[in-house]
């Protein structure tokens, strides 16, 4: 004979009866419930003190620590409602069509979502860093920027010209992105040039000099140097290459220096190789060109 049957009016307090008691469905699922809740505190707080000891990005910590969360809160509500005879197979199959349609509807913000993932973890960039973003992608508002910060769907980027972008991951993962504040944090510039024939003895000296008295420009890993590359009709093609220290310095430095080059070629009275366009049907005397 059951001890239940008189209940709430009789019970007899034994190790049979409780055993009889806890094993019912509601008392089952409400024990699940009262000991789960907490269990999933603790387990919360456990795992962000293991998030703070490893490397983790932030962004990616909140992301698994949210669907850490949802999944400890689905098992001790499934589990409750199995225990009162729901079929929860059916609620997860349920669940798992819903899921299915709510992904394929919102297939755009998955795919960022993943991308940002990836873009986490990968890491081809991160915040305060200075990139290069595909043409396509900044337009009229600069392709150069800085990063501000980096979300799962969207990433933000602070445009040269202050405008704020908002670019979607996937955009970011489907192309290039030149990354200038890498490790070395030195960044190699190229500056043509093209030189006369008699004046490239002096060209190369005058911009050896400015270049290894420039404030912006770094000595390391090279120092600056020119490199004499090809010939041109009348013309020698030289490449200025040099360090900056910093991927911000790239314009500012590359402006300082062509001005103090033409300063400098003004001054020693060295010219600079251009073209020349005679039109026969005018008074030119050839002679003054040199012809």
């Amino acid at each position: 004979m059951s001890c239940l049957e008189d209940l709430p009016n009789n019970i007899d307090p034994n190790y049979e009866c409780a055993s009889e008691l806890l094993a019912t469905g509601p008392i089952s699922a409400l024990l699940i419930l009262v000991i789960g809740v907490p269990l999933i505190g603790i387990a919360k707080r456990q795992l962000r003190k293991l998030f703070d000891k490893t490397d983790f990005d932030e962004g990616l910590e909140n992301f698994m620590f949210r669907i850490a969360g949802v999944a400890m809160w689905a098992i001790v509500i499934l589990t409750a409602a199995s225990e009162l005879g729901i079929n929860v197979a059916g609620i997860v199959a349920a669940l798992g069509i819903f899921g299915l349609a709510v992904a394929f509807a919102a297939q755009d913000t998955m795919e960022n979502v993943i991308a940002g993932i990836f873009i986490i973890i990968d890491r081809p960039f991160r915040e305060g860093e200075r990139i290069l973003l595909p043409k396509k992608l900044g337009g009229i508002y600069s392709s150069w920027g800085d990063v501000i910060e980096i979300g799962l769907r969207t990433t933000h980027v602070r445009s040269t010209d202050g405008v704020l972008l908002t670019i979607p991951n996937k955009l970011l993962t489907k192309d290039a992105v030149a990354n200038f504040s890498h490790s070395e944090l030195r960044v190699r510039i190229r500056l043509g040039l093209t030189a006369t024939w008699d004046n490239v003895t002096k060209a190369e000296e005058i911009v050896n000099e400015i270049a290894n008295n420039h404030p912006e420009i770094s000595q390391k890993p090279k120092p600056p140097g020119v490199v004499l590359r090809d010939f041109g009709d009348q013309e020698v093609i030289m490449e200025i290459r040099y360090y900056v220290d910093n991927a911000r310095k790239m314009r500012s430095s590359k402006s300082s220096f062509v001005t103090e080059i033409l300063r400098k070629f003004e001054e020693h009275k060295v010219t600079l190789a251009f073209p020349v366009r005679v039109n026969m049907n005018s008074d030119v005397d050839l002679e003054e060109l040199g012809f």
